[in-house]
Order: C-alpha cells, then sequence, then structure tokens
C-alpha cells in the first residue's frame, strides 16, 4: 500500500536553525518467479531456481514534490533495486542504483538530473511489448545496446502538442577529456490517439560493460545507437514494431534487431503479451543470428497484486553462440555455449 507522510525536518547548521516541510512517497514493487531453463551450464542440464521477475525487477523507492508556485514544480526520486529471493541489493550493491535524480518541471519542460534510464532504453520500452523485460534471456537489448542507466546525465524534455523532444548529456568525468566515457542523445516522440511513433539516437564513447560485460575493457569502443519504432491500439489489443541499430568501433560488433509484439485483454483480469525479436549480429567477420520469443498469461487480482506464466524460447546461431557463451557474459542469457534455452516461469507481484 502507498503511504504518504508530512515530514518536518530540524537541521543545525552552524547555529542557525533550518526547517523545511516536504510530501514524502514511499512506494515499491516485489515481483519473485520460479523458474525452469534448460542449458544452463555446458553440460547442458537444466535447472529450477528462484530469481527475479520476469518484466520488471524488484525495488523500493521514496519520492517528493513541492509546488513553487508560477507553475513551478520540484521533485526528486530515490530508488533501490533488490534481489527478492535473497534481500541483496542489486545495481552493483548501490543504495539507490535504479534511480538516483532530482528534477524541475515548468512551462519549459522538464529538466532531470542524476542516475537514471538512458534515452535509448527509454524509448524503445515504449515499443517493445515487454517493456525491456527484467529478465536477460528476453530483454537482451537493454544493457547490451542502450547503456540502460546512466551516472551523472542531464536530461530535458519538452512536448509541443503531440511532439515530445527530449535530449540528454552523460558527463564522463575525464580530467583533460571532455569526451571521455561521455554519452550524448536524442529523441522524438510522436503521440496522436491511438498511434505512437518514436526514434532515438544516442552515442556513448569508452563502453566496456556492452553485452553484459563480454566486451573487456582493452575493446573499449565509442558505441552508436539509433532505432525506430511505434505502437498502435485498437480496441483490446495493442500492437508493437521496432528497429535497432547497434555498433561498436573498436570491439567490431554491428547489431541490426528487428521486434514486434502484441498484448490483448482477454478479460478485463487477464492480458496475453506476445514477443518475438530477432537479431543479426556481424563481429571479426563472422555471422550470427539470435531468435528469441516468448508469451505470458498475466491475471490481475487488483492493482496491486497479480500472477503470471510465461514460456520463452532463444536460439542462438554462429557468432551468436559463442558470444552469448563467454566467460564475461554475466547475465541470465548466458547460455554456456549451447545454441537453445527453454525457459517456463510462474511469478507473483506486488506493489506497494
Amino acid at each position: 500500500m502507498r503511504k504518504t507522510v508530512t515530514a518536518l525536518i530540524a537541521i543545525s547548521a552552524a547555529g542557525i536553525p533550518f526547517a523545511a516541510q516536504a510530501d514524502v512517497t514511499l512506494y515499491g514493487l516485489i515481483d519473485t518467479t520460479i523458474r525452469f531453463s534448460t542449458n544452463e551450464n555446458a553440460a547442458g542440464d537444466s535447472k529450477w531456481q528462484m530469481s527475479d521477475g520476469l518484466i520488471t525487477g524488484s525495488r523500493w523507492g521514496i519520492r517528493g514534490t513541492e509546488d513553487l508556485g508560477n507553475k513551478l514544480k520540484a521533485w526528486y526520486i530515490l530508488e533501490s533495486g533488490f534481489a527478492p529471493d535473497t534481500g541483496a541489493s542489486l545495481q552493483g550493491g548501490r543504495l539507490f542504483g535504479r534511480f538516483a535524480v532530482v528534477g524541475m518541471d515548468g512551462d519549459f519542460g522538464k529538466i532531470v538530473f542524476g542516475r537514471q534510464y538512458t534515452l535509448a532504453s527509454e524509448i524503445i520500452g515504449s515499443y517493445d511489448a515487454m517493456s525491456v523485460p527484467n529478465h536477460g534471456i528476453i530483454g537482451f537489448q537493454g544493457g547490451n545496446y542502450t547503456g540502460l542507466r546512466y551516472d551523472n546525465t542531464a536530461k530535458y524534455i519538452k512536448s509541443f502538442g503531440p511532439l515530445q523532444v527530449a535530449a540528454a548529456y552523460t558527463f564522463g568525468e575525464v580530467a583533460g577529456n571532455f569526451s571521455g566515457n561521455n554519452a550524448t542523445a536524442g529523441s522524438l516522440v510522436y503521440s496522436s490517439g491511438p498511434l505512437e511513433i518514436g526514434a532515438v539516437y544516442q552515442v556513448t564513447h569508452d563502453v566496456s560493460t556492452a553485452y553484459f560485460g563480454a566486451v573487456p575493457p582493452s575493446q573499449a569502443s565509442k558505441q552508436t545507437f539509433w532505432s525506430i519504432g511505434g505502437t498502435y491500439k485498437a480496441s483490446r489489443t495493442q500492437y508493437f514494431l521496432g528497429y535497432t541499430n547497434n555498433r561498436l568501433d573498436v570491439a567490431d560488433y554491428r547489431n541490426d534487431l528487428v521486434y514486434a509484439g502484441i498484448r490483448f485483454n482477454l478479460t478485463g483480469a487477464l492480458t496475453l503479451v506476445g514477443a518475438f525479436n530477432y537479431d543479426w549480429l556481424q563481429h571479426a567477420g563472422q555471422g550470427g543470428k539470435r531468435l528469441s520469443t516468448a508469451a505470458m498469461l498475466d491475471y490481475n487480482f487488483s492493482k496491486r497484486t497479480d500472477v503470471y506464466l510465461e514460456v520463452d524460447y532463444t536460439r542462438l546461431r554462429g557468432a551468436w553462440v559463442a558470444l552469448n557463451g563467454s566467460p564475461g557474459f554475466i547475465s541470465s542469457a548466458n547460455t554456456f555455449g549451447n545454441s537453445t534455452r527453454l525457459g517456463v516461469m510462474a511469478g507473483l507481484r506486488h506493489k506497494f
């Protein structure tokens, strides 16, 4: 249950009393699954496990807003991810690894500062049927191609009628090298009635964490990413279609990915979601292909609690087998040199 409290904070600095009143919202969700999957080691053995959610990662957070008058509003979000099966902190053990941002809204638009999703991740998530799912075997393009989240990021968003424009800049914070480790991105989204179309372009320098860590620091690269796609709603059905183009220069990886999906409301409480991804990889003169499909039935007991049943299948060919099975590929998407994986999971999710 979402709880809102009013806090009065008294701070004494240099003997000067200071008091501020703020509305604080505590929120979160816990998403836990039981999963069976094949080819979970080099010998091809299957595995039963308890894991984090399929679509959403478990998290808790606090957020607040303040009306500054003259149509200005200040706000913040601090959000922490955790593994529901062990209670361990995720995102490298950070206290607020999912979000740590402060922002301001007004007639000028919206500005946001801090650790946050990249523009690339936000835009492709809008036309991915599973919103770039949390489980790596299906949501592999999120961390590989978009960077998912960046520290030290400034983002600006402004709407002009049905058109939304956004730009982001990530400070590399390298002394004497302004472009070192930095990133720039821009996006356009057009929404009109049942139709939404989006496009994004992002360039990141000195990338050494692509493909879930399979690209070593010695091959740190400039990553160039662009994508276009959209959604269309018709009665009880929503359709999704997208294309992603990803390039790493020094590491010499090139990917072209097409994906399609559907969300169909079978009843007021039951939804069917289907996703299809097909990726062409080129690396060091070798080619590879990756097919991943998933289907999920999601039943909502209420606005806060739902259960789901999911099945997914992945097939790899050529260079994708070697990449996906490399020792550095630290993710649930690692197939340990095997060319296929079948997975089935049942999940329970509760929001508060």
